[in-house]
C-alpha cells in the first residue's frame, strides 16, 4: 500500500554543476495464466540548479490490476521552488497532487512553504529540519467526505554513514491540524543500505504513516498503513 505521504527528502540529490537535469522511467508487465495480471509504471523528474535558487519537478504512477481489477493505483505529481538563503538556510515552496485508490483517497492538493534548516553537515554526514506551513484539500470515498485543513509539516531528516559501507537515513514527519492538534499524521521512513563489495549492495526501507483523520468512518481503511521492501543494487 504506497504511503499517504510523499517522502521528498527521500527525493533530494546533489548536483556539482548548474543547469538542467530529467529523467523519464516508464514499465509494464502483462501475465497471463488463471489470472490476467497488468502492471504499469511511470516516473518523471526534473531538476533546475542555480546558484540562488532550485527546482524539483516529480510525478510518479503505479498501476496493477488482477483479471480487470485494481489491487493497486495511486499517483502523484509534486512541484518544489528553493530559495537559498545563506549556506545553512533555504526557503521553499511547494504544491502537489495525490490519489491513492486503495487508501480511498480520491484526491489530494496541497500548497505550502516553509523554511529549512541544514543542522550538520561534517564530512557526508548531514541533519536538516524544516518547519512549513501547509493548506490541504482531501476529497475521501468517492467524494462524500471532504477536508479542508491548514497543517503544519515539521521534519527531521538526517543520512549518516557509521562506517564506510554503512549508510543509514531516516526522515520523520509530523503534520497536526492547525489549531487542533489532537490528530496529527505522523510518518517515518528508514532506508539502511549495506555495501556488500566495490559494486553490490544490499538496500532495506521501512515507511510507516498514522493518520486518523482521514479515515473517520472508514472501517475498511486502516489508520496505519507500513512498506518494507528489500533488494541488491549492482553498479558498474
Amino acid at each position: 500500500m504506497r504511503a499517504q505521504i510523499v517522502n521528498i527528502e527521500d527525493q533530494r540529490r546533489g548536483f556539482d554543476t548548474l543547469g538542467w537535469y530529467g529523467q523519464l522511467d516508464l514499465g509494464g508487465n502483462l501475465t497471463r495464466n488463471q489470472n490476467t495480471v497488468l502492471s504499469l509504471n511511470g516516473n518523471l523528474r526534473v531538476d533546475r540548479k542555480g546558484k540562488r535558487q532550485a527546482l524539483l519537478g516529480l510525478a510518479d504512477y503505479r498501476l496493477v490490476q488482477v483479471s480487470g481489477a485494481n489491487a493497486l493505483n495511486a499517483g502523484f505529481a509534486h512541484l518544489r521552488y528553493a530559495r537559498y538563503l545563506s549556506d545553512k538556510w533555504r526557503w521553499e515552496a511547494f504544491t502537489q497532487v495525490q490519489y491513492n485508490e486503495q487508501l480511498r483517497l480520491g484526491l489530494r492538493t496541497l500548497i505550502g512553504t516553509g523554511p529549512r534548516l541544514k543542522l550538520l553537515a561534517k564530512q557526508d554526514d548531514r541533519i536538516y529540519v524544516g518547519l512549513l506551513y501547509m493548506y490541504e484539500y482531501d476529497q475521501v470515498a468517492e467524494g462524500t467526505i471532504t477536508y479542508r485543513d491548514h497543517r503544519l509539516s515539521a521534519y527531521v531528516s538526517f543520512s549518516v554513514f557509521p562506517l564506510k559501507n554503512l549508510a543509514l537515513t531516516n526522515t520523520t514527519y509530523y503534520q497536526p491540524v492547525i489549531p487542533d492538534f489532537r490528530l496529527p499524521r505522523l510518518s517515518s521512513i528508514t532506508a539502511l543500505t549495506l555495501g556488500l563489495t566495490d559494486r553490490l549492495a544490499f538496500n532495506t526501507k521501512y515507511s510507516i504513516t498514522h493518520d486518523e483523520l482521514l479515515v473517520q468512518g472508514l472501517e475498511d481503511v486502516p489508520a496505519t498503513s507500513y512498506q518494507w521492501t528489500n533488494g541488491l543494487r549492482y553498479t558498474f
